[in-house]
């Protein structure tokens, strides 16, 4: 077994601490409108969290590969020599967050909500709040964990090396609630810091991929088959008499939901807090929808931004044509906003990973133009919507079902102000 030649790196976890000096936090508080102390318990929960993250899509070759690019072309030296930038709000802060936001979609997938959430409930800061935190905080993780990979481990399997050596310290400092999202919760691997270096990737072409980190292997022995007496089977009239009983069985059932879907519940309208519509009327849209959710947040004091994904609102396959059943949700949305002129609004659009990335980026922006033409037509000052597409680059579950590729092709739309 070869030994390392190299110095075993320091820790992860306390490099990014480190860079969270009071100047960082006083900062980051100010930009996201939170406490001191609440940002600075957002920020603790966050690292370990990213690292985790990093941790468990590296358990591949593939993915240690995949970050190794991501660090090398997002070229995040000034951040690492400099963390206050990435809360100043300017552009280095709008470079960061877009490049974390589209990397936290890669790290968790369907689990980014999730981590978000908990983060922000422990914390005691907004969802909004942590997520903006996890999208500047995650160039600088990929970053720390580049840069500490050192000149001879700068690919895929020095970050697979580095963060495999730092496993049971990351799974440490990671609560327990953030554990089980992450899939800690089984008993952790006790590795401690490999002295074997691993081969790249094409020397090791042949040797299969590592196991994914933190898995419970349960391993069970096949019983012995023991020997059965079948019974002889019936003869004569008793053979149709169980499907006679299966036939009358399912009958019954069809019968029971024919008679529930008659009498279904209609769908619950409510009115939509201090929206009169022209003539004194009042808007009533289905409870839970975007349009409900949304001037019910618009009409209380919470500070913005915050983002809603759009429900009934579907396109024609590949274009960005809007389908007729659609049209009634851009209208209401449309009388809300002018019900609230203070608010101010961007509109993106995502597709899945079907079809070329470039096409897929350009649909998006199509999708989320187009239905600022329908609120714009409708009255909403065009200065009040920004509209940007994403693509295929933020999805927020896999795309290997057909229910996680619906659920990626989706339009939000964020109150940037109020």
């Amino acid at each position: 077994m070869a030994t390392s030649q190299y110095p075993r790196p320091s820790s992860l976890i306390d490099t990014l601490k480190g860079y969270l000096t009071p100047n960082v936090v006083r900062s980051a508080s100010s930009m996201i409108g939170e406490s001191e102390s609440s940002t600075t318990s957002a920020l603790h929960s966050t690292i370990p969290a990213l690292l985790g993250g990093l941790l468990n899509f590296s358990s591949t070759r593939e993915g240690a590969n995949t970050l190794a690019g991501l660090a090398r072309d997002g070229d995040y030296g000034a951040a690492i020599e400099n963390p206050a930038t990435l809360f100043s709000g300017g552009s280095a802060s709008s470079a960061a967050m877009n490049a974390g936001q589209s990397m936290i979609g890669k790290l968790f997938g369907g689990k980014s909500s999730s981590v978000r959430d908990h983060i922000a409930s422990s914390s005691g800061v907004k969802p909004s709040s942590a997520s903006a935190l996890m999208s500047l905080m995650a160039p600088l993780a990929l970053g720390s964990v580049w840069k500490m990979a050192g000149p001879q481990g700068q690919n895929g399997s020095g970050i697979m090396n580095l963060l495999r050596g730092q496993q049971k310290e990351i799974a440490g400092a990671t609560p327990s609630g953030l554990s089980h999202i992450l899939g800690f919760g089984g008993r952790p691997v006790a590795a401690p810091y490999p002295t074997e270096i691993y081969e790249p990737e094409e020397r090791a072409a042949a040797a299969p991929p590592p196991k994914a980190i933190y898995e419970h292997d349960e391993h069970y022995d096949a019983p012995a088959r023991a020997t059965t007496y079948e019974p002889r089977a019936p003869s004569g009239g008793a053979r149709w008499l169980p499907w006679l009983l299966v036939g009358l069985i399912a009958l019954g059932l069809l019968s029971y939901f024919v008679s529930r879907a008659r009498r279904a519940t209609p769908t619950t309208h409510v009115v939509i807090p201090n929206v009169v519509l022209p003539g004194g009327g009042r808007l009533f849209v289905p409870q839970g929808t975007i349009n409900f959710n949304l001037a019910s947040y618009l009409a209380t004091g919470t500070a913005a931004p915050r983002t809603f994904v759009f429900d009934h609102l579907n396109f024609e396959s590949g274009s960005a044509q809007l389908t007729p059943d659609s049209n009634e949700t851009v209208n209401n949305l449309a009388t809300i906003l002018k019900a609230y002129p203070n608010a101010q609004i961007q509109l993106a659009g995502h597709t899945d990973n079907t079809g070329a990335p470039q096409t897929n980026q350009q649909l998006s922006l199509d999708r989320a133009n187009a239905v600022k033409t329908m609120l714009v037509n409708s009255g909403v000052d065009t200065n009040r919507i920004s509209t940007v597409g994403y693509g295929q680059d933020r999805p927020i579950t896999s795309n290997d079902t057909d229910e996680g590729r619906a659920r990626n092709r989706r339009t939000e739309l964020t109150v940037t102000s109020k």
